[in-house]
This record gives C-alpha cells, structure tokens and sequence, in this order.
C-alpha cells in the first residue's frame, strides 16, 4: 500500500475542508454584518407631521395706560393745601378726603390783601368762613395728578384730577399700513407691564389724525386708537406701558411646518416629503410668518416630512429616527402675539 499517496490526499481533502469552512464562515459574518454597513450609510432623519394650528388675524402694537374721562377738583377761592390723604394712583370713592386745606395759611394771605379798615375786615371774616376745610373728590376713580402742597392755588386751577371709574384706558400708536385693518368694536388682547395677567378690552376710538413716531428705530407714521380694559385691576396706573393684540378676523386652522424643514432654490420653495423609504421633493409656497413655523401649501397633515433637510439628498433611500409633530404645534397661544401685519 502506498502510504504516502493516501498522505497526500487525505492532506488535499483536509485542505478542502478547511477552505469550504472558511467561505463558509465568511459568508455568515458577511450575511450578519452587511446589513449593518448598509443600514450606517444610509442617513437617519427625524420625521415630523404638518401640524394644525389655529390662528386670529391680529395686528400688535404699543403704548400707555391712560384714562378716557378725567375729572378735575377746582375750587373758586385761591387755596394752600396743607397735605393730601392719598396719592397719585391710589382709588377713591365720590366724597372721600382727598386733600386738607392749609386754613391759617389762606387766612394770612388774604389778610394781607385787605387794607384793614372795617368793611375790609367784615370782607376778611365772610372769606374766612367761607375757606373749606377739606376737599372731597367729586366722583369714584384713581387719582390721576395732584398739585403741590404748601403752595398757592389760583382759583380755577386744578388741584387734582381724578380718572372716572371704569375709564381706565390703554392708548397705543398703530402704524399707518395697519390702520385699514382696524375698526371700533373689535376685540384685543392686553397685557401691561405692572401687571402679570392679560386683559382683554375693545376698540374705542380710531383717532383721524396721523402723527410720526419711532417704532424702534425705524419713524414710522402713526395713528393714537383707545381701547378699553375689561375689569382692570389694582395694579394698574396710568403711565404704566402695554402691548395689545388687536384681533382683525376670524379664528382659522392652518397647515404649519418649522423653519428648518423648508429649503428653497431658483424654482420655488419646498420640502422633502418620504415616500416608500426615500425622500421626495414637494414643491410648496408659504405664507404667514410666525415665531417657530411657518404657514405651508401643497401638503397634509398626514405625510410625513424631513424635520431638518440638512444633509439629505432628493430621492435618497433614508430612515426615520422618530415621527414627532410636537416641535411644530401647540404654538398657537406662544405665537399668537407674532402673528400681524
């Protein structure tokens, strides 16, 4: 028997074996390994839906608190207050002691324009008695302004002003492009700086007459318009700052996408779209501008769309991180104020 060619060819069919069982081997780590090269070069994206958003027309604008009806505290004798009771700001009811009378004070002046004879002297007396001794505020409201104690008040000037109840107002410039947009009656929204909830309130008066004003730092023509505040609180003084938004049409749905998911070249704004795992373009046109999404036409709330279309081609074959609309809704009540022009 040939012992050396048995050798050889149980050797040759070792190496076959051996061979047969790397390939093997290969193949397997290949078939589990390939899948994941692929799945690494294919890019991730996040996926959003176009979210319904309700949206007021409404045009944003800035100003003081003010009153509409004032009312002053004259008296018909020349005065010297000795002090006030209240200050600027504070409410008052219809009769309450708003400011006490300096009575030797107004004595020694008068005394001083009278020569000294007896009629001037019985004139003296009548004016004396006749010198009040407090002055009452003739209506309910705030105190608007006071006049200096300790000093002369001609007859017939104001001693101080008192804004009627209820006449708490908010006076705001509305930019001349805006105005045609503005009617009496409409409803606002109000928020003032001294106070930390909003108010809402109406349109009172649309003043006709134009004035330049800088709204920043552009100079922009300007129009003065009232509004009133509905169950104005405490808080509120005249003088104090506020904003309104000054609602000019009817609540409506619209379709919104974030900023990051529109692109836009030489033919027109669009998006990616997914459609059977790649992604294609859509073209769309936009409309209103808002803080964090903008309005969108030419897509449904029920596609799905590229959230951020960095990085990502036309058509390419992609795959989804997550599918979450919340970065692109409940922005109604945040962007409500943004909303105008």
């Amino acid at each position: 028997m040939n012992y050396r060619s048995i050798y050889r060819k149980k050797k040759r069919r070792a190496l076959h074996i051996t061979v047969i069982a790397l390939i093997v081997i290969g193949g397997l780590y290949l078939n589990m390994t390939l899948p994941a090269l692929i799945r690494n070069s294919v890019p991730r994206v996040d996926v959003i839906f176009p979210e319904r958003t309700e949206y007021t027309p409404s045009v944003t604008c800035s100003g003081t608190v003010g009153y509409s009806e004032v009312k002053p505290v004259r008296e018909e004798m020349p005065l010297i207050i000795k002090e006030y009771p209240v200050n600027v700001g504070d409410r008052v009811d219809q009769g309450q002691t708003i400011a006490i009378v300096d009575k030797d004070a107004v004595c020694e002046m008068l005394a001083g324009m009278y020569a000294g004879s007896v009629s001037d002297a019985l004139t003296l007396a009548e004016l004396a008695d006749s010198i009040p001794q407090n002055i009452a505020s003739p209506v309910s409201g705030t105190v608007c302004a006071l006049a200096a104690s300790g000093e002369l008040i001609d007859a017939g000037t104001d001693i101080a002003q008192i804004g009627g109840k209820g006449a708490l107002v908010l006076n705001v410039a509305v930019p001349e492009r805006n105005l045609a947009k503005i009617k009496s009656g409409q409803t606002a929204k109000l928020s003032v700086s001294s106070a930390e909830e909003t108010f809402s309130g109406k349109v009172l008066s649309i003043s006709e007459n134009t004035r330049k004003q800088y709204l920043g730092s552009v100079e922009e023509t300007v129009a003065d318009v009232t509004l009133s505040i509905d169950d104005p609180s405490e808080k509120l003084k005249s003088g104090d700052s506020g904003y309104a938004e000054i609602q000019t049409g009817i609540k409506r749905d619209i379709v919104t996408l974030p900023y990051s998911a529109v692109m836009q070249d030489d033919k027109s704004e669009y998006i990616y779209v997914i459609e059977d795992g790649r992604s294609v373009r859509r073209d769309i046109v936009t409309g209103l501008e808002m803080a964090k999404v903008t309005q969108v036409f030419g897509v449904s709330v029920e596609e799905e769309v590229v959230k951020d279309t960095a990085g990502v081609a036309v058509n390419a074959v992609i795959l989804r991180n997550r599918k979450d609309s919340s970065d692109s809704g409940n922005i109604s009540a945040e962007n409500g104020k943004t909303m105008t022009d």
